[in-house]
């Protein structure tokens, strides 16, 4: 597990051009809701960057380099050879994909528990890891069942934009309708949202629900071949 984190670490971490296109687009949106709701949804644009960085990460950029490895054969083949069990080896790609990532969300978790205070952060740690298993979960089904990929690219991105961009999480639930919003929380990025924020209630049960889900994808991973 631990020479599959330090390879991604290392091939992913070379161009600094890419780290700041890579965050382009959650900054942004931290951007645009500040200005637009003058500062009101601040800390729900802050939790909303962490859910689209740990989305993106876990649903786009994992699945793409899955179905990238099916291509490579050599390399999946010295993957798969490597001792542990095949679960470790979900956890190891899983974990060094997420790498480039964790700078941004470690300052923007920062940013949060400083406007919210540091009675928030376990409620931030729990949102984090909750989604990061659920998103890691997905991309690893996405990544084995999908073989093309453009195709793989494609649902990727439009199911990471459907899930972070339109739903409450970058703006808070009360925005919508409440028949609208009830719907929306069940939502695992909504719920992340929700909870990094400080509400409680259903969106814990919710969180946990979503983290074991995604814990289950990673467990039955056996291999690229399906």
């Amino acid at each position: 597990m631990m020479a599959l984190i330090e390879y991604y670490a290392k091939a992913l971490t070379k161009g600094k051009f890419t780290l700041v296109s890579f965050a382009l687009q959650p900054l942004s949106f931290i951007f645009i809701v500040y200005v637009v709701s003058g500062g009101r949804f601040f800390e729900r644009a802050l939790a909303g960057a962490i859910v689209s960085f740990i989305a993106g990460v876990g649903i786009a950029d994992l699945s793409i380099e899955l179905v990238g490895m099916k291509a490579r054969s050599k390399f999946y083949d010295i993957v798969m050879s490597l001792p542990g069990g095949n679960w470790r080896k979900a956890l190891g790609i899983s974990v060094g994909i997420s790498i480039p990532a964790l700078p941004y969300i470690l300052l923007l978790t920062l940013l949060l528990s400083w406007r919210l205070g540091l009675r928030a952060i376990p409620e931030i740690l729990f949102g984090i890891v909750s989604l990061w298993l659920w998103s890691a979960g997905i991309g690893f089904f996405m990544g084995v069942k999908i073989r093309e990929p453009l195709t793989v690219m494609r649902l990727s991105n439009l199911t990471v934009t459907a899930l972070t961009v339109f739903p409450p999480v970058y703006y808070p639930n009360s925005v919508l309708p409440e028949k609208l919003a009830a719907v929306m929380n069940l939502l695992p990025t909504v719920s992340a949202a929700r909870l990094m924020t400080g509400e409680s209630g259903s969106v814990f049960l919710i969180s946990i629900f979503w983290a074991v889900f995604g814990v289950f994808l990673l467990l039955k991973f056996r291999g690229l071949e399906g």
